[in-house]
């Protein structure tokens, strides 16, 4: 009987040892994932199962706007420093997610859709401090992430340090952007929008670049988008632009109809630019399609109104526009008598009388 209790004494004393061994385990493992929570090491699979630890609103965000704009509030009500300090640490693991949600941007460059979190949060850090936004936004310049996250981080670099004084930082970093060969085969809209950068630095002098992608015609977005940032550098710069433009030959070749309509907006109320303009028309290689395309359209006023990443356009009212007119059909009736122009009349006559019916509707409607 003794022999008995003893093994079972034995027995049972084992089974207590293999318990206390197999609970220890159980607490090391527990606290090895307490720390891969706090360290951000858990997978996909784990998200349901975490709990928020320090840093980790991130795991909070479950592709829908309600978490994001939870997220916003939560961070916007911490102190300002706190809340970019946990902002940067995350970006600077790299780490994302999508949201679901297409990049869509609002009034003065503001977001209304943000496709990941950390487009989310590099947005969310201009409007907490517009400094720290453009110091994290030049680190992520500094490393290809991704095309949508390069023109927000321009963005913020734009507006969240002195205007003029990163101009040719913002140009080199913009080009670099268009240029990046995975970017440019898909573009996505942060990568267009991005444009938008060199409008707002004047950058006449990334003509050469638009001018290359405009007579890409088989990447109709490209050249779209390099149309529309020439057109409104052209608008804001039009004598540098011009000037740049008459130079450009196998663009004026490759798209004539385009090129003349550039030339079209020049303002001939100021000599220089009526210089310019007057040199295009008399140069002895004007093709007819180009003459054409330029008296038609002359004087091109058309704008484009669109949310843009940094600029924004303001539209001419009616009573600077007619007085433009007046004063550009004195000039027009000019140019038909003087012998110069002789073999262009034909085209100062569509000029004159299309800008004519403007002056006369304008003092029609006045009446």
């Amino acid at each position: 009987m003794v022999p008995r209790l003893s093994i079972l004494k034995r027995l049972l004393a084992c089974v207590f040892i293999g318990v206390l061994i197999g609970f220890a385990v159980y607490l090391f493992k527990l606290q090895n994932k307490s720390d891969s929570i706090a360290k951000g090491e858990m997978g996909e699979s784990d998200f349901p199962k975490a709990r928020v630890v320090d840093l980790k609103w991130d795991r909070e965000i479950r592709e829908i706007p309600d978490s994001l704009a939870s997220l916003r509030e939560k961070l916007s009500a911490k102190p300002r420093s706190e809340a970019v300090g946990e902002i940067e640490v995350f970006l600077g693991k790299g780490k994302d997610r999508k949201t679901g949600l297409i990049l869509k941007f609002g009034k003065e460059g503001t977001l209304e859709g943000w496709p990941t979190l950390r487009v989310f949060l590099l947005d969310l850090l201009l409007e907490l401090d517009p400094e720290a936004a453009a110091r994290i936004g030049r680190e992520i310049l500094s490393s290809k992430t991704s095309a949508d996250e390069w023109a927000i981080a321009l963005r913020n670099v734009a507006k969240g340090e002195r205007i003029g004084g990163n101009r040719d930082y913002l140009r080199t970093r913009t080009e670099e952007l268009i240029t990046n060969p995975e970017w440019q085969a898909q573009p996505s809209v942060g990568y267009l929008n991005a444009f938008d950068v060199l409008v707002y630095t004047k950058s006449t002098e990334s003509l050469p670049l638009l001018s290359r992608l405009i007579q890409r015609k088989e990447r109709r977005d490209l050249a779209h988008a390099s149309f529309l940032t020439m057109d409104r550098l052209v608008q804001s710069q039009p004598l540098d632009m011009l000037t740049r433009l008459k130079a450009d030959h196998a663009l004026q070749e490759s798209r004539p109809e385009m090129t003349a309509q550039q030339f079209a907006r020049a303002d001939l109320r100021d000599i220089s630019q009526q210089a310019i303009v007057k040199s295009w028309l008399l140069d002895p290689s004007r093709t007819p399609t180009q003459l054409q395309n330029f008296s038609a359209i002359f004087p091109n006023n058309n704008q484009l109104i669109s949310h843009n990443l940094l600029t924004s356009q303001e539209q001419v009212s009616g009573a600077d526009l007619t007085a433009h007119d007046r004063d550009v059909l004195a000039v027009i009736r000019d140019w038909k008598t003087d012998s110069a122009f002789e073999s262009r009349t034909q085209y100062l006559e569509v000029m004159a009388k299309r800008v004519s019916q403007f002056v006369e509707s304008a003092d029609g409607s006045s009446r």
